[in-house]
C-alpha cells in the first residue's frame, strides 16, 4: 500500500478514532506496520499547541504525522473478532430500543388514524428485539469465556444483562488501578483551581467512553435507590452532596467493582462478601 512512498516495516502510522470508518485501514496497516489510533481531542489539542490555523484534509494528515512523531503514541491493538461481534450486536440492540422508544412516545400523541400503524411498528420492533436477544444468548453459548465474565459482572449490585453486554463489548484494556479504569470511563474528577483565587466547581472529566457512562447510569441510579452502599452513600449525604454527585460516585463505584472482578479477582475469592459491602 505504501511501497510507492518507500515505506518499511518500522514505519509508525497514526489516525484518529472517529466513528467506525478508521477500522478497515487501521486493521490493514496494523498487519504491516506499527499502528496507533488516538483520541481526536488529543490531536486537536496538539493542533492548538502548534497554532495550526487551517483545517483541510492535507493539513490534517500533516498534523497527525507531526503528532505521531512528537508524541509517539502507544501501539493500537484491534478488537478480537468475538468482542467486535458482541459490540456490533449490543449497539444494534440499543439502536432498535431507541427506535421503539421513539415510536412509543409518538403513539401517545398520534391521531387515531395513525395509531394502528404506529402500534404495528411497535409490535414489529418488539418481536425483532426478542430475536436479537436470542442471537445474543447464542453468542454467549458459542463463547463460554464471555458467558463466564457476563455472569461475574451480574453479581455486581445494579448490573444486569444490558450493562454486562456493553461492558464486555467495549472494554479492551487491562488496568493496574481502579483509578485508571475510572479515567477510561471518563469518570475521573476534573478540577479547576489555578492559584488561590479561583476555586471552580469539580466535575467528572467525560474524557472517555460515553457509551460506557451511559450503560452505567441506570445501575448507578438503581444502586442509589436500593441503598446498595449505605455507609458510602450516607457519608456523601452527611456531607450535603447533591443527588447528581452521588450518582456519579456510584458510577465510579460500579467501575471499581468491575476492576475488582477482572483485574484483582484474588481479592474477591479471599473475601467474597467484600464486593457488596465496600464502604
Amino acid at each position: 500500500m505504501l511501497n510507492g512512498h518507500n515505506a518499511n516495516p518500522s514505519l509508525h502510522c497514526c489516525c484518529e478514532a472517529t466513528g467506525t470508518c478508521y477500522r478497515p485501514p487501521a486493521e490493514y496497516l496494523n498487519s504491516h506496520y506499527k499502528m496507533s489510533v488516538d483520541n481526536p481531542r488529543k490531536i486537536k489539542g496538539f493542533a492548538n499547541a502548534v497554532l495550526q490555523r487551517s483545517k483541510t484534509d492535507k493539513q490534517d494528515a500533516k498534523l497527525i504525522a507531526r503528532y505521531c512523531k512528537a508524541m509517539n503514541p502507544e501501539t493500537w491493538q484491534p478488537q478480537p473478532s468475538e468482542q467486535k461481534q458482541l459490540q456490533e450486536l449490543t449497539r444494534y440492540i440499543a439502536r432498535i430500543k431507541k427506535q421503539r422508544a421513539a415510536e412509543l412516545t409518538k403513539y401517545q400523541t398520534a391521531p387515531d388514524y395513525l395509531k394502528r400503524h404506529i402500534k404495528a411498528t411497535i409490535d414489529y420492533l418488539s418481536r425483532y428485539l426478542q430475536t436479537l436477544k436470542k442471537d445474543l444468548q447464542s453468542f454467549y453459548k458459542a463463547n463460554p469465556d464471555y458467558d463466564k465474565n457476563r455472569q461475574r459482572l451480574k453479581t455486581i449490585t445494579g448490573i444486569g444483562e444490558n450493562t454486562a453486554a456493553v461492558l464486555l463489548s467495549t472494554i479492551t484494556s487491562r488496568f493496574d488501578t481502579a483509578a485508571q479504569l475510572a479515567a477510561y470511563f471518563g469518570l475521573g474528577p476534573k478540577r479547576h483551581q489555578p492559584g488561590t483565587s479561583v476555586n471552580g466547581k469539580e466535575r467528572i472529566s467525560k474524557v472517555g467512553k460515553s457509551d460506557l457512562r451511559a450503560a452505567l447510569y441506570m445501575p448507578a441510579l438503581a444502586a442509589y435507590r436500593m441503598n446498595a452502599f449505605p455507609a458510602f452513600i450516607g457519608r456523601l449525604k452527611a456531607g450535603k452532596k447533591p443527588p447528581k454527585l452521588i450518582y456519579c460516585c456510584n458510577y465510579a463505584k460500579a467501575g471499581n467493582h468491575r476492576f475488582l472482578h477482572f483485574e484483582k479477582p484474588n481479592r474477591i475469592r479471599q473475601n467474597p462478601l467484600r464486593i457488596n459491602n465496600i464502604n
